[in-house]
């Protein structure tokens, strides 16, 4: 019986002595250095990996901006401004709200294709009579825009437009100009500044334009002025 008690005990104290010996041969290894690990006083710099997917590891200078990431092809434009006119359309108008919509796509980096829909609502300054009123100015353009890339994220553009512009009712027939009644003549251009954020799809920027309405005239010329803001998506 005494031996029996004896065996037991050998046993489990082999396993302790085996399982500190491993133990010990682990952690002696852990603590040797290898060719990988920094040395005192070395800064390690991990390479890019552009086949990694945890892009929020690496440096910034890991991934450089280019144009060539943000999307390319069709695209829609939103702006909001005000218009004002000089001429003979400014002697009888107050400047008003404008709102426009573009609609475009891009051929190169420095060439679109685009359509413009947009609207403007003026009130009249006239010497009564006839009493003061306001009149709405819808108009369609089609155009190209050519633009210039400073670098991945800024851009100057200009652009040329031509198209019609109608005025709602007969206020400015009233007020002199006879072929204020249907669709009138509208050409012009327009100059931006674009800035692109840090994603493929949106850019914003500041924009001022002129479009001469020649059928808007009662004597001399009418011109309009207009400045905005503008949110452009790409698809």
């Amino acid at each position: 019986m005494r031996s029996a008690r004896v065996v037991p005990s050998a046993v489990a104290a082999w396993l302790v002595w085996l399982g500190a010996w491993g133990w010990g041969i682990g952690h002696a290894a852990a603590q040797e250095p290898t060719e990988t690990d920094p040395k005192a006083g070395e800064v390690f710099v991990e390479q890019a990996d552009s086949t990694r997917l945890d892009v929020a590891r690496l440096p910034p200078e890991a991934i450089r901006i280019t144009r060539d990431l943000y999307a390319h092809g069709f695209f829609v434009e939103a702006q909001l401004g005000a218009q004002g006119f000089v001429g003979d359309l400014g002697d009888v108008s107050d400047p008003g709200p404008r709102l426009a919509f573009n609609f475009g796509y891009e051929l190169t980096q420095w060439l679109s294709l685009l359509i413009q829909g947009d609207a403007a609502f003026h009130n009249t300054k006239n010497r009564p009579p006839p009493s003061h009123t306001m009149y709405e100015m819808l108009g369609a353009s089609a155009g190209a825009r050519f633009s210039i890339p400073f670098n991945a994220r800024a851009a100057l553009w200009l652009d040329g437009l031509f198209g019609m512009v109608w005025t709602g009712g007969d206020v400015l027939h009233a007020l002199g100009f006879s072929k204020s009644v249907g669709p009138s003549i509208a050409y012009g251009g327009e100059l931006g500044f674009d800035w692109h954020v840090l994603a493929r799809h949106h850019s914003f920027g500041l924009l001022a334009g002129a479009k001469a309405l020649p059928d808007l005239a009662r004597s001399s010329y009418s011109l309009a002025l207009y400045g905005s803001v503008y949110l452009r998506y790409v698809f």
